[in-house]
C-alpha cells in the first residue's frame, strides 16, 4: 500500500454505545493514536438511559473532531442528519454520532452502521466494542491481510485482557460438530507467544474486533437481528464459511477487551440471550440429526446446571434459562419482552 491517504482503503469504524459513555471515550481517546491514515469513526448509541449522547459529544467537540449528527427513529427508517460541525483542530478524521430512538440491541445496532458505511462508500468496516481500546498499529496488518488474501471473509484481532494485558484473552478458536466452541489458546497465553506468527484461520471471528470488506457485506450481508445480542457473531462465522470464505485470525493486530462490561458475568440478560440463541444457532445451521442428539446432551446438562443455581440461590437465572428455553421453541426471536431498556 502507498503512502497517501488516497492510497489506503477507507475504513468505518463501527461503535456501539449502550450507557457506557466513559468506555466509548476511552476507545475513542485510543482510536486517536491510531496511525492508520484513512479511517472514520460511526457510533451508534442504543437509546442510553443516561446523558450518554451529550457527554460523547461534549468530548468530540472538546477535541475539535469534525462531527456529524444524525437521528434514528427506528429500524425501519434511515438515520437522518442533524447538524455537521466544522473541526478546529486535528483528532479522528470524522465522527459520525447516530442517536437511536430505540434500543436494537447488538445485532441491528451494528447493522445500522454498517448500512450507513456502505452508503458512505466504505471499502471496509470494522466492527468494534467500545468497551475496548486499541494499539496504534491494530488496523494496518488487517487491512494488508485482508487485500492480500481476497477469499478471505472475516478478519479478527488478538483480544488481550484489559486489566492485564499481556495474556490473550482470545485469538481464534474452532467449531465441533456441534457448533460449539472452542478457542485456540488458553487464559495463559501471552500476545508475545503468537503476535509474531502470522495469519491463520479459525473458524469464527468474535464481533469485539471483525473486519469485513463491503464485498463481503454485499454478498453475505450483516448479522441475523433474530438473535438482538450474542452468538450473533458465532451465526455470521458460519454463514461467512458456507458461502465460501475464509475467516484469519491476525495476531499482530492486538487490541484489549475489557470483557462483558456492559451486561456483566452471570445476570439474567445475557443468561436469557446466551441460552435462547444457542439453540437457535444449532437450527440455523445443524442437520436434524445433529440438533435432536444436542437436545438431549443440552436438556440433561440444563437439569445439572439449573440444580446448580438453585442451591446458590440464583432463581433469576433459572427464571431466565426457562424463559429462553421457552421462547425458543415458540419461535420467539429478537429483543426478549421482560428486558428493559
Amino acid at each position: 500500500m502507498g503512502e497517501t491517504i488516497s492510497q489506503w482503503p477507507i475504513v468505518y469504524i463501527i461503535l456501539l454505545n449502550w450507557n457506557g459513555w466513559q468506555d466509548t471515550i476511552e476507545c475513542l481517546e485510543s482510536l486517536e493514536k491510531a496511525t492508520y491514515p484513512n479511517f472514520n469513526v460511526v457510533i451508534i448509541d442504543n437509546a442510553s438511559a443516561n446523558d450518554s449522547v451529550a457527554r460523547i459529544r461534549a468530548w468530540i467537540k472538546e477535541r475539535g473532531i469534525p462531527l456529524a449528527e444524525y437521528k434514528l427513529e427506528s429500524r425501519k427508517g434511515q438515520p437522518v442528519p442533524v447538524n455537521t460541525e466544522e473541526p478546529k483542530k486535528t483528532g479522528l478524521r470524522r465522527v459520525e454520532l447516530i442517536s437511536s430512538a430505540e434500543n436494537l440491541g447488538f445485532c441491528a445496532g451494528n447493522n445500522v452502521g454498517m448500512e450507513f458505511a456502505h452508503r458512505a462508500g466504505a471499502e471496509y468496516f470494522l466492527i468494534l466494542n467500545n468497551d475496548t481500546i486499541v494499539e496504534p498499529n491494530f488496523l494496518e496488518p488487517l487491512i494488508e491481510a485482508a487485500q492480500s488474501l481476497p477469499n478471505v471473509g472475516l478478519l479478527g484481532s488478538a483480544i488481550c485482557f484489559y486489566n492485564d494485558r499481556e495474556k490473550v484473552s482470545w485469538a481464534g478458536g474452532k467449531f465441533n460438530c456441534f457448533l460449539e466452541y472452542k478457542g485456540c489458546y488458553d487464559d495463559d497465553t501471552l500476545i508475545t507467544d503468537i503476535a509474531n506468527i502470522g495469519a491463520y484461520p479459525t473458524d469464527c471471528v468474535l464481533g469485539c474486533s471483525t473486519l469485513i470488506s463491503r464485498r463481503v457485506f454485499e454478498a453475505v450481508g450483516g448479522y441475523d437481528e433474530d438473535f438482538f445480542l450474542w452468538s450473533e457473531d458465532w451465526d455470521l462465522s458460519v454463514r461467512i464459511r458456507k458461502n465460501g470464505y475464509q475467516m484469519i485470525i491476525v495476531p499482530s493486530s492486538v487490541i484489549y477487551h475489557k470483557i462483558s462490561k456492559s451486561l456483566g458475568l452471570m445476570h439474567a440478560l445475557p443468561y436469557y440471550y446466551s441460552t435462547r440463541n444457542r439453540l437457535l444457532l444449532k437450527k440455523k445451521h445443524l442437520p436434524w440429526h445433529l440438533r435432536m442428539l444436542f437436545y438431549l446432551w443440552f436438556a440433561s446438562t440444563r437439569l445439572i446446571r439449573y440444580s446448580q443455581f438453585l442451591l446458590q440461590g440464583r432463581f433469576d437465572l433459572i427464571h431466565a434459562g426457562l424463559c429462553a428455553i421457552k421462547d425458543y421453541f415458540l419461535g420467539k426471536s429478537g429483543k426478549w419482552d421482560k428486558q428493559v431498556g
